[in-house]
């Protein structure tokens, strides 16, 4: 499995205006078991009340239509359960998105698939949510570059409710840059557009990607490498 995936990173890496039009067929059985295996007992269920050991008991039973569903672009992404979580030092709380465990493993291996893809495109500035990367490295690249030049200012700022706000419509514009597998653009609209439960009354979502599920990480990194972090490389730190 992973020697396709390093196949496509390669291919993508060599040529970075190439959409991929055969993707789905990598969504395999084995790939979706290895996610779901990966996921910890006491996680949370979804909105099915099904558990991570009942969705392990129960694997051979869901994946083969759940594959089926993808391949016919007919999968139905299961509402979200919204819960929230107390923010570090602050009062207010943040909102976590809650998908099933077996859509939770499909995401796993959907955003696998297509890191292998972006993880090719994303500039180095960007650490969040990214495969071997995370807060430490962001903070020793820093102090790295404010050791190594004549800095003066640092900026911190905060995009407030980002994950709630991302327009779909761009998401799926920007996804549209590299992927041209039908199968994969539906699943994905399909997660942008699933409904969100909280107290007791199903909600439609018309903008912004629950946080929580994996494929959301990925989305949220990939709206950031168009409006933000290219903007700056190109447009901004040319000025500065």
């Amino acid at each position: 499995m992973e020697t396709k995936l390093e196949q496509i990173a390669v291919k993508a890496r060599r040529e970075p205006n190439l959409r991929f039009t055969s993707l789905a067929h990598h969504i395999t059985r084995d790939r979706v078991q290895k996610n779901l295996l990966q996921i910890p007992k006491r996680s949370a269920a979804g909105v099915d009340g099904q558990t991570v050991e009942a969705a392990k008991e129960s694997f051979e039973d869901w994946i083969g239509p759940m594959l089926q569903s993808i391949h016919r672009q007919g999968y139905r992404a299961p509402n979200i359960r919204r819960v929230y979580i107390p923010k570090p030092g602050k009062t207010e709380k943040r909102p976590l998105g809650v998908p099933t465990v077996s859509d939770r493993a499909l995401q796993r291996s959907t955003a696998e698939v297509l890191s292998a893809i972006y993880e090719q495109d994303f500039l180095p500035c960007s650490f969040g949510g990214r495969p071997k990367l995370s807060a430490h490295h962001a903070l020793a690249t820093l102090n790295e570059v404010i050791a190594g030049g004549m800095i003066s200012w640092v900026l911190e700022a905060d995009l407030k409710n980002f994950f709630g706000s991302l327009d779909h419509d761009w998401v799926l514009r920007f996804v549209e840059h590299r992927v041209g597998d039908p199968r994969l653009i539906s699943l994905i609209r399909r997660w942008l557009k699933a409904g969100v439960l909280e107290d007791g009354a199903v909600h439609p979502s018309e903008q912004g990607t629950p946080q929580g599920g994996s494929i959301s990480v990925l989305l949220s990194n990939l709206y950031l490498h168009y409006v933000l972090d290219l903007w700056f490389e190109r447009v901004v730190k040319g000025r500065l």
